[in-house]
């Protein structure tokens, strides 16, 4: 659930930013005469700014917001599966995804044509297999990312993940204010993590291959929080670029139950 962007064999690109909108200036009072010299009131005192919150203060409310690392630390699998709608693709297509502490994942698209695409960390490094069976590495800067959200406890460990994190500040994004946070992992993708200004929820995610560009490569959402085991979990999730996007809908989660090794191990790669 947390590289949705990931899962496609194709890239998402520009999406619209949202500016934060300009912060309005106080008037100042006009001067006025007075027939008589009087004494020079005090300056008014200007109400203090509220101090925004750090990254890592954010990062503790989003963390129990969404249950509290105990309830997390009780949990050590995960399965989920739902229901797939690609741009361009008809049909239904469907996805399962296992999960398994410390840092093992598998995800798999079964398009309606029988077609299937998987991908996968394996504790050491992330892999794709394409539509044709072939399996490769990934590398550079989403190899990166990956790694650091193949994490089963990525969600609660998010300031030991990015302890050089920023707050941005608030901005209102997709009808609601949020604090934004700037942050990567190292040799990894500029990210934007959104997080809603009264639940703390993180619902939205803005991901930059290029960190100079001023427009993210993909806008990831999330959405339909439902409690599952003592956690909360976004059953609604999708990507979108420019022109591209692909939205999940979960129907089940499940946390605690086997996974066989052939489930959730790298598949041998097809033969060319």
């Amino acid at each position: 659930m947390k590289r949705i962007a990931w899962l496609l064999a194709v890239g998402l690109v520009s999406a619209a930013w949202l500016a934060q909108p300009a912060t309005a200036q106080n008037p100042q009072p006009a001067a006025t005469q007075s027939a008589a010299p009087a004494a020079t009131p005090p300056p008014a005192e200007k109400p203090a700014v509220p101090a925004l919150p750090t990254a890592r203060e954010i990062f503790e409310h989003y963390a129990q917001a969404i249950g509290g690392r105990e309830t997390w630390q009780k949990l050590n699998t995960r399965v989920s599966r739902g229901t797939v709608r690609i741009e361009g693709v008809d049909g239904t297509n469907t996805i399962l995804v296992y999960e398994r502490a410390p840092n093992q994942s598998l995800s798999l698209i079964k398009m309606a044509n029988g077609a299937t695409i998987r991908d996968g960390f394996d504790g050491k490094e992330g892999w794709e297999q394409n539509l044709a069976g072939a399996v490769k590495a990934v590398d550079g800067a989403r190899s990166a990312d990956i790694r650091a959200e193949s994490d089963f406890y990525f969600e609660v460990n998010l300031a030991r993940i990015f302890p050089h994190a920023r707050t941005m500040g608030q901005r209102t994004a997709d009808g609601r204010l949020a604090y934004v946070v700037e942050a990567s992992a190292p040799g990894g993708s500029l990210h934007w993590y959104y997080f809603d200004a009264e639940t703390w929820l993180r619902f939205r995610t803005d991901v930059f291959a290029n960190p100079l560009s001023p427009t993210p490569t993909t806008i990831e959402r999330f959405d339909d929080f439902k409690d599952v085991d003592g956690i909360k979990v976004p059953f609604k999730v999708s990507a979108k670029g420019s022109g591209n996007s692909i939205d999940i809908r979960f129907t089940v989660v499940r946390h605690n139950v086997g996974i066989a090794e052939d489930e959730i191990a790298r598949p041998a790669s097809a033969s060319n």
